[in-house]
């Protein structure tokens, strides 16, 4: 069968809405990428019952029906009739006029899907009165169908051989009203396009929200008049789109003469089919009316998300069972079942089925036991956490799925919950021991600051010893002028002296050179304490710039521990 559900994988959050609402463990398929959670459709093993489509709230699931084709086709000049189910009466307020506007774009013939379920109903009745009495379960919703042909085998024996009233309204427009054209149905379901493929007597599955929506995106205006069916008029078959429709139309004509059970709702129908399965016949009704939707077909899957409220459908369906069940009206039915038996073979609204059965993926204990381990449960108390999150009602069902494979393990919101405590506290465990690092490292660079500020002392002693050496040395130079000046004056004494005053001469030279050379030690001493000068000027300042740097990394390290603390406080 083709793929009807769709995912936009893009606006998938990973929330399990879908997975929670699906009566099916394998059909949702969690994966993770980049981070991000995603669950997608496994078309192959879905029922189509659309749970997912109401409860998806972030636009990732949609579906696929022949809305988009059926007017193209009909645009292109194909040759197409159509019959509407009673949906479409508490859908559109304006039913009529918009048949005429199916009959003015094309539509040949339009024919209402209650004429099919009188059929349905006539032939249930027929059926059981001819066969010997054997439970039966109601088959008017296709996801129902595909329940049991691909998961319920064994309970094929009971589906009901009848089709569905859609189908007998084809079967009837074909071989007794001799409708030559394709057949189109204006339908709340998603899932008869399933229905429609496999049995072949339906073109099109137009869908009442999908047709909304063509209505609306084209600004389409209906003609002024309105139009009806192109038959006679039906009978109680109006009332199947509601929850136990079938039950109350079979027991309008046999009464309470066999006991016909009803079920309704996705989370409610599938475990009782399940239930049903586990019975012996004896406990088993002999009608076993079931729906999909649990508000029956006229708010189906298929229908728009602005439908009318349940209670004004309901009194819309009310009006026309009362209308219906009129005293003066049992006369109408009894003569429409006459003109059936008359007029209609059961054996044309007989369907063989077909069992697809989907096998279920087998896991062993072991493949369980090692799914618990990789969600980190690992005692009784963490295997029946059952919290919910994960779409599955039980963790059983959740490791159950994991060992499968089409769940994972960052899908558990108490995995998530752990992943998070434990990485919380190795958080702070880290954060511990930066901190024990910090405050080792304020040591250290204390320590140098000590000693930077030690060295800068250190230099400002030598830098005031080389300031008095440097007095020192004018000191020098200036007795090294005197002795010279006096060396000078004692040679032109001695020269005035004459003989006498040669040995005073010698002295007086001596003195000179002692001047002379005194002044020269003088220079060279001055020049090397200019280099050291320098030297020890460039050494204070960049031991300035150390200590600059060393006081800004001490500071830098301290805010970062108060922060490291205040953190750890949290």
């Amino acid at each position: 069968m083709r793929s009807i559900i769709t995912n936009i994988l893009e606006k998938c959050v990973g929330c399990n809405r879908c997975v929670r609402v699906c009566p099916i463990d394998e059909v949702n398929i969690a994966t993770e990428s980049d981070g991000k959670i995603t669950v997608q459709v496994d078309n192959r093993k879905c029922i189509v019952c659309g749970a997912c489509l109401s409860a998806c709230n972030h636009g990732s699931r949609h579906y696929m029906d022949d809305t988009e084709r059926f007017f193209n086709d009909l645009k292109n000049g194909a040759s197409i009739s159509l019959f509407a189910a009673p949906a479409a009466k508490t859908s559109f307020d304006e039913w009529g006029r918009l048949l005429s506007w199916l009959r003015a774009v094309g539509v040949k013939q339009i024919y209402d899907v209650s004429l099919g379920a009188d059929i349905c109903t006539w032939a249930h009745i027929r059926y059981i009165q001819k066969n010997e009495l054997h439970p039966i379960i109601s088959q008017p919703c296709p996801a129902i169908v595909n329940y049991i042909l691909m998961h319920r085998t064994e309970l094929v024996k009971h589906l009901s051989p009848v089709h569905s009233p859609m189908l007998c309204t084809a079967i009837f427009m074909h071989k007794y009203e001799k409708v030559n054209t394709k057949i189109a149905a204006l339908s709340p379901c998603v899932a008869k396009s399933n229905e429609f493929e496999v049995t072949g007597f339906v073109e099109y599955n137009v869908t009442i929200k999908n047709l909304y929506k063509y209505i609306e995106d084209h600004n389409i205006v209906f003609p002024d008049k309105a139009s009806g069916f192109d038959h006679y008029d039906t009978g109680l078959g109006a009332l199947y789109s509601m929850p136990g429709g079938l039950k109350e139309n079979v027991e309008y004509y046999l009464g309470k003469t066999l006991r016909i059970d009803k079920s309704e709702g996705q989370n409610i129908v599938y475990d009782a089919l399940d239930e049903y399965a586990k019975q012996p016949v004896s406990k088993l009704p002999a009608l076993f009316d079931v729906l999909n939707c649990p508000e029956g077909c006229n708010m189906g899957t298929g229908c728009k998300d602005e439908d009318l409220s349940i209670f004004d459908i309901n009194t819309r369906m009310d009006d026309a069972r009362q209308a219906a069940i009129r005293e003066d009206k049992r006369e109408y039915h009894d003569e429409l079942f006459n003109k059936f038996d008359q007029t209609l073979r059961l054996e044309d609204f007989i369907r063989r089925y077909a069992p697809a059965p989907v096998r279920p993926i087998k896991v062993t204990a072991e493949e369980i036991d090692a799914a618990y381990l990789s969600l980190g449960k690992l005692d009784e108390t963490s295997m029946n956490f059952n919290c919910g999150a994960c779409g599955y009602d039980t963790c059983q069902s959740m490791a159950e799925t994991i060992a499968k494979k089409v769940n994972i393990p960052a899908n558990c919101t108490e995995k998530a919950h752990k992943d998070i405590l434990k990485e919380h506290t190795e958080y702070v465990n880290f954060q511990n021991t930066n901190l024990s690092n910090f405050e080792s490292i304020l040591v250290d660079t204390s320590q140098i600051k000590n000693m930077t500020e030690e060295v800068m002392s250190n230099i400002e002693s030598i830098t005031e010893a080389i300031s008095a050496y440097n007095r020192m040395i004018k000191d020098i130079e200036g007795i090294a002028m005197q002795v010279n000046i006096i060396a000078i004056n004692a040679s032109i004494e001695a020269a005035r002296a004459g003989e006498h005053g040669r040995a005073f001469g010698v002295v007086a030279d001596e003195i000179r050179k002692l001047a002379y050379s005194s002044k020269e030690s003088a220079q060279k001493t001055r020049e090397s304490s200019e280099k050291a000068t320098g030297a020890i000027e460039s050494v204070s300042e960049m031991m300035k710039k150390i200590n600059e740097s060393v006081n800004t990394f001490f500071d830098y390290v301290a805010n970062i521990s108060e922060n490291t603390k205040r953190l750890l406080k949290k």
